[in-house]
């Protein structure tokens, strides 16, 4: 089965458990990198699979999850680069499951991601009611899962014999996304326009000084974690799991 379509919520993974589970959450992670692509979606399944089907916390499961960490990271700091402050929200900040319980509502409210509450619950509450103080009084919200970089920095944070400055590097590269953000905010850049086309048009001294407020993230870390595996977790045979054309994760039927 080839999966090349992960839109769904629920996911099988091939292969034996244990260390043959690591090695294909490893080869899906080293495919993403090496496109020079991935996204909230892809990295969040690979986590759940992670704490799911990986056996027992050994050193491979640590640095496997140190590697998806950064590759993570990698990921927030070309997104922020490129200005997509939306994209680095969602990573960072902006939970991607949140429910409103109304008082008197028998169902919850799944509320939706991108849309301010305020526009989503106006209409439920009454007439002429001052909404913030609704909110207060007849609502509770509950986040049913944290935004995925401060899930992996939490993850690091557990692993017992981490190697020092880990969860410190990982924390001074988020406040790096943060501030290359706020540094394109104050560029005032037009309409339409993207952080490249606006290196491309000013000059070589004006371009230099943004460049220092970017991240420029690459994949080093990611890439020596990789190595530092083949010790605690050698190659294994090839399986069913490594025919050409299989997918670390596949798609199964939703219930």
């Amino acid at each position: 089965m080839r999966a090349q379509n992960l839109s769904g919520k629920h996911f099988l993974q091939f292969g034996a458990p244990g260390a043959e589970r690591l090695h294909l959450i490893n080869k899906e992670m080293q495919r993403q990198a090496s496109s020079g692509w991935t996204d909230e979606e892809r990295l969040t399944r690979l986590r759940h699979q992670l704490h799911e089907h990986a056996g027992p916390k050994s050193r491979a499961f640590w640095l496997t999850l140190a590697r998806l960490s950064e590759l993570a990271l990698w990921w927030a700091g070309c997104l922020a680069d490129a200005g997509e402050f939306q994209a680095v929200g969602d990573l960072l900040l902006n939970p991607p499951r949140k429910t409103l319980y109304v008082q008197g509502r028998t169902l919850p409210l799944r509320l939706a991601r991108h849309q301010a509450l305020t526009e989503q619950v106006r209409p439920l509450a009454p007439a002429g009611a001052n909404l913030v103080e609704w909110l207060k009084s007849q609502t509770m919200l509950v986040i049913e899962a944290d935004p995925l970089l401060p899930l992996l920095l939490d993850d690091l944070s557990q692993w017992p014999h981490r190697p020092p400055g880990t969860c410190q590097s990982f924390q001074l590269r988020l406040d790096q996304v943060v501030g290359a953000l706020c540094h394109i905010t104050s560029l005032n850049l037009p309409e339409g326009a993207s952080v490249a086309q606006h290196l491309a048009r000013v000059r070589p001294e004006e371009a230099r000084i943004i460049e220092e407020h970017l991240c420029r993230f690459d994949l080093g870390r990611f890439n020596a974690l990789g190595h530092a595996l083949r010790e605690p977790l050698p190659p294994s045979a090839p399986s069913a799991a490594e025919e050409p054309g299989r997918s670390l994760i596949g798609e199964a039927p939703q219930p």
